[in-house]
């Protein structure tokens, strides 16, 4: 069995070690089963005991929303925890589930004890916090003697959980702490460690029977016009519940039945005082059990009261006869709201008691609330995110070790290739020849490198009638007079102290000179920037595919542009006139210089070296 160390008493080696351990014997790394509510698990097992002689256990696939009888365990077997193994192998075999289970998640209903503490200030506390008993209910399970009037409480032997008073009038007290003593924490504990031992998650929790019982009551009776008292009886107590006319929960009581009776003493004065504490116009009572005989005995002692005393309604609900239990084991209200169609059902609004505050809170989590602390099991274990964080350390460490071997293999295996190359067998003669060839074979590479270079297109003709074309389209106005293109090497950098040039950059202009229409003028006016010159040269490296038009940071554009007014231009001018001299019909003149230098940086530059 796999031992553990509360973290707290441990220093971080150790910790670490423990987590390790924890990731390398159980599931817990992988399976997210560990880390779920146990109504929240596919695989159920519900236990249901009141203190009488048999236990009703009842299995739930949630997959397949079916109820079935579980294994028969004795009530001895709650406080020896005797035969938990066998009924667990049972349990994640195909004997009771249709497939066999994953994980089971263990809730048992607690029906034969309910004891009330009261709770200090809690109107108070409660005010404080808007109505919101989320507070008062952490601190109720970390400290109960800061929360409970009764300081002097055993937190070994007990255990306490609140139940808010939704409905209870101003001044009166809005919740109250229900206490279980924790005997049968034991037999959980055990089923754990064979769990364990198992490697199979089981999550368990103790729960309320009389809470869970309140929180069903709207599927068992839809309507409770004009408020009522809910009695349900046990076998060793009966629990009073007082809902207001509005559907709440104002306050409740228990009542322990003395020696065989099934009717507390005093039963029908208890009512009446409940009813009357609750505003109820007409005390009525609603007595819920599945025993027939312990109906017959309520119903005969409130006839007596009503008789001799003060009249009470009252309606006697058998659960055995209800169709909302016909599918549950034992009949058993406690275990439907674990159902999903139950959820369903409640959540949809069929059923209008369940749209008050008090059961949409009751079903939402206050009914199913555990009174054993399984959170601080919990924290004993490391967390399903800590333990992915060291599956992946470990991953890492294991990829470090193995690269680190296969560069220590790698490097050893070079070194030995090396050592054993041929080349450390070379007398000095072969050496030197060696030596020679690749001295030789450099020099070679070195003319081929300038020749190619020299060779590379650095100024095409064709190009320069496609840059015409693309300066002055087809019917742009323009009556060109003269072009001059010249290319030619710039003048080489002065050489540095110990440093030699390699290269000379080259000079390219083009100069136009000829008369223009106001169109044309606009189009030569968008050269006379860096962004429109540059957008110039780029279409035409487009449009010709000519590398050397393309602008880049080592090549400078320039553009020096003159206009006039040609004294020619003759506005008036005839059809004959224009044909006999076109230059009547341009009223502007251009010259235009463009100029694009190639630093000694380009990939196009001239080398200065001789290629042989």
């Amino acid at each position: 069995m796999l031992i553990i160390t509360d973290p707290c008493e441990l220093k971080a080696p150790d910790i670490y070690r423990q987590a390790r351990t924890v990731a390398s014997k159980t599931s817990r790394g992988g399976d997210s089963h560990w880390y779920r509510m146990p109504e929240e698990l596919p695989w159920q097992w519900h236990l249901w005991f009141d203190g009488g002689r048999e236990v009703c256990s009842a299995v739930f696939s949630k997959q397949h929303q079916s109820w079935r009888p579980g294994p028969t365990l004795p009530l001895a077997n709650l406080t020896t925890g005797e035969g938990v193994g066998e009924i667990l192998g049972e349990l994640i075999s195909t004997a009771y589930f249709q497939e066999k289970p994953k994980a089971l998640g263990v809730i048992l209903h607690v029906a034969d004890e309910f004891g009330l503490a009261e709770i200090a200030q809690a109107g108070e506390v409660t005010s404080e916090a808007g109505d919101d008993f989320q507070i008062l209910r952490y601190n109720l399970v970390d400290d109960p003697r800061e929360v409970l009037a009764d300081r002097e409480v055993s937190v070994e032997a007990n255990t306490w959980r609140l139940l808010p008073f939704w409905g209870a009038a101003h001044g009166q007290a809005r919740c109250a702490a229900v206490s279980l003593s924790r005997t049968r924490e034991a037999f959980l504990q055990k089923l754990l460690d064979h769990a364990e031992d198992l490697r199979i998650p089981v999550r368990v929790a103790v729960t309320c029977a009389p809470v869970e019982t309140l929180a069903a009551l709207p599927l068992l009776k839809s309507h409770l016009e004009g408020g009522c008292l809910v009695a349900v009886s046990y076998y060793k107590f009966t629990v009073v519940f007082a809902i207001s006319p509005a559907g709440e929960l104002c306050t409740v009581r228990s009542l322990s039945h003395r020696g065989s009776s099934q009717v507390p003493t005093g039963f029908g004065d208890i009512l009446w005082n409940m009813a009357l504490g609750a505003e109820l116009a007409v005390p009525k009572v609603l007595v819920v059990s599945t025993q027939e005989k312990a109906l017959l005995a309520v119903a005969q002692e409130l006839e007596m009261y009503s008789i001799s005393r003060q009249p009470i309604q009252f309606e006697l609900l058998n659960l055995e006869e209800h169709p909302a239990l016909k599918e549950v084991p034992g009949n058993r209200p406690e275990f439907l709201i674990y159902d999903s169609m139950a959820v369903e059902q409640v959540s949809g609004g069929k059923a209008p008691l369940a749209l008050t505050e008090s059961f949409r809170s009751l079903w939402r989590g206050w009914a199913r609330q555990s009174f054993m602390d399984t959170a601080r099991l919990d924290q004993l274990y490391p967390t399903q995110r800590d333990l992915r964080v060291l599956r992946f350390s470990s991953w890492f460490i294991y990829l470090l070790v193995f690269a680190l071997i296969g560069s220590g293999g790698y490097g050893t295996w070079s070194l030995f290739a090396a050592m054993n190359h041929p080349s450390w067998e070379l007398t000095p003669y072969q050496m030197k020849l060696t030596q020679d060839k690749h001295t030789k074979l450099m020099v070679e590479k070195k003319e081929i490198d300038i020749v190619t270079r020299l060779l590379l297109p650095r100024s095409r003709g064709w190009v320069t009638v496609e840059f015409l074309l693309q300066l002055f389209p087809e019917d742009s106005g323009v009556r060109l007079d003269s072009f001059v293109y010249n290319a030619e090497a710039s003048r080489a950098p002065a050489a540095t102290k110990g440093a030699k040039p390699e290269s000379a950059g080259i000079d390219r202009t083009w100069i136009f000179k000829g008369l223009v229409k106001p169109k044309a003028l606009q189009l030569l006016s968008t050269l006379n920037s860096q962004r429109g010159l540059s957008a110039f040269f780029e279409r035409v490296a487009e449009a010709t595919g000519d590398d050397a038009c393309r602008p880049e940071p080592t090549r400078q554009m320039t553009i020096a542009l003159t206009q006039g007014r040609n004294a020619r231009f003759s506005p008036q001018a005839s059809a004959g006139d224009l044909a006999r001299e076109p230059s009547l019909a341009f009223p502007f003149s251009f010259e235009a210089t463009i100029t694009q230098a190639l630093t000694d940086k380009d990939t196009l530059s001239l080398p200065l070296d001789k290629p042989f």
